[in-house]
């Protein structure tokens, strides 16, 4: 059985007693704890009557030998392909793959077995540069640091011929360095790469570090160490850069220390990282308190057209389970709006993927559990969120009933095509049963790559 247990996340106990609290109806909704919290100004979500939902197609279920616990992003690649990442599998230490269409079907191909050790363990999200050159982040290796586990490393696979060639272009030393990065890595303009680091940096809270090209490789930098309590701690997500050269994301914890999350120093932020000089100087551009969202994991979506930032918490709101916001740009500030308080049970909960900004303005996202299945627990959904004056109104896309049709879309970002489809990875379920570390309600399966058609 292919093991697979790496995130850091709230203890599994606390999750899923929240979750089944919610879904139940019951419990302090936004303050477990008894605590007060000042309420953030909110969008109505507004059910819609129910159209017929989407459906779904599994075009591959990971086996274990070609990789496991596809948890991260998809890109896109040649003539309508999809390439990915898994945590595990392959030959141990997780894979990057490709899935190419094939007929009415699509066939998958390893694009690189991670060995583990020097050439890093557990890829973590990936992107693509203009001329197919994937870069990308391993969460572990690199080095025989880090109790035998290694910091992490930075990768590139270079296409070659029919296959791709892989470097390790910089191995984390741990200590003041970035160190265990996560989510997908961003590039600008000149070729740079960047990314974060849950831990490491001055105060080991987590940093932000570049990759910057010169004639011999890469020169790695440190360009910001988050300073803990409200200037927020513990990043698990990757970055955006938008077209001024902004970097924005999220910490887990930090922020504002009001309402239920004191005791955790904060219910996480987003965060901006500007160019000054030759550096950057951050700024929390909102911290949650808990009735407004906790727990922030996924990766942010800007807007190129307004630039407001969408995302979602996998805690907080008003039963605990998870919300959706918007951030407003207003001079040098943001208004945050929740625009959807998630319910928990059939309405899905604890959301942590990235959105997807359709045409429209209407979001797509995904909730972790929830929707049907899964012995109760319910194993994830897809949903839309469509601006409906004043609010917006909110429908489940698609709910995972099976295992056997995926479980638990984690930190999945959600990519369409020119027919509407929408394209995802979930981490367990799936046809192939050989890893067992559980799914939601026990539910074995490495993962699924699905399509889902309205």
């Amino acid at each position: 059985m292919i093991s697979r247990k790496i995130r850091r996340r709230p203890n599994a106990a606390s999750v899923v007693a929240v979750a089944l609290l919610a879904a139940c109806g019951g419990g302090g909704g936004g303050t477990p704890q008894g605590g007060v919290v000042p309420s953030a100004r909110s969008v109505s979500s507004i059910r819609t009557a129910s159209p017929p939902k989407w459906q779904e197609t599994v075009i591959h279920s990971f086996g274990g030998s070609d990789g496991a616990g596809p948890v991260s992003n998809l890109i896109p690649g040649d003539k309508g392909s999809f390439i990915g990442t898994t945590l595990f599998g392959g030959i141990g230490a997780g894979t990057v793959f490709e899935l190419t269409p094939s007929g009415s079907s699509y066939s998958e191909k390893v694009l690189y077995n991670f060995k583990g050790g020097l050439d890093g363990e557990s890829p973590w999200g990936i992107v693509a540069d203009a001329g197919g050159t994937i870069y990308g982040i391993t969460f572990l290796g690199g080095s025989s640091g880090n109790g035998g586990n290694g910091w992490g490393t930075v990768f590139k696979l270079t296409p070659e011929g029919s296959g791709y060639t892989e470097s390790v272009l910089y191995r984390f030393t741990g200590g003041t360095d970035a160190w265990e990065p996560v989510g997908p890595p961003a590039l600008d303009a000149n070729g740079a790469i960047y990314g974060v680091s849950s831990f490491g940096g001055a105060r080991n809270d987590g940093a932000v570090f570049k990759l910057a090209p010169n004639e011999s490789g890469y020169v790695e930098s440190v360009i910001y160490s988050f300073p803990g309590g409200s200037g927020g701690q513990l990043p698990q997500a990757g970055l955006t850069i938008d077209k001024h050269a902004s970097i924005y994301g999220t910490t887990m914890y930090g922020g504002s220390t009001q309402g239920y999350c004191g005791s955790d120093g904060g219910c996480g932020t987003v965060f901006k990282l500007t160019r000054k000089g030759s550096g950057y100087s951050e700024s929390i551009i909102h911290a949650f308190n808990g009735s407004d969202g906790n727990l922030p994991f996924g990766v942010v979506t800007s807007s190129e057209r307004t630039g407001a930032i969408y995302g979602t918490t996998y805690w907080g709101g008003v039963k605990g389970v998870g919300v959706v916001f918007k951030l407003t740009p207003h001079g040098s500030t943001y208004a945050e709006s929740v625009l959807h308080n998630f319910k928990g049970n059939a309405d899905g909960f604890l959301p942590e993927g990235t959105l997807l900004l359709g045409s429209g303005g209407v979001l797509y996202g995904t909730a972790a559990l929830g929707g049907g299945g899964c012995h109760g627990i319910g194993c994830g959904t897809v949903f839309e969120l469509m601006p409906s004056h004043p609010g917006y109104a909110f429908r489940v896309a698609y709910d995972f009933k099976k295992p056997i049709h995926g479980a638990e879309p984690q930190q999945t970002n959600l990519l369409s095509d020119a027919s509407g489809a929408i394209y995802g990875v979930t981490r367990s379920g799936g046809s192939q049963t050989s890893c067992s570390d559980g799914g939601p309600g026990g539910a074995l399966g490495c993962g699924t790559v699905f399509k889902i058609v309205p």
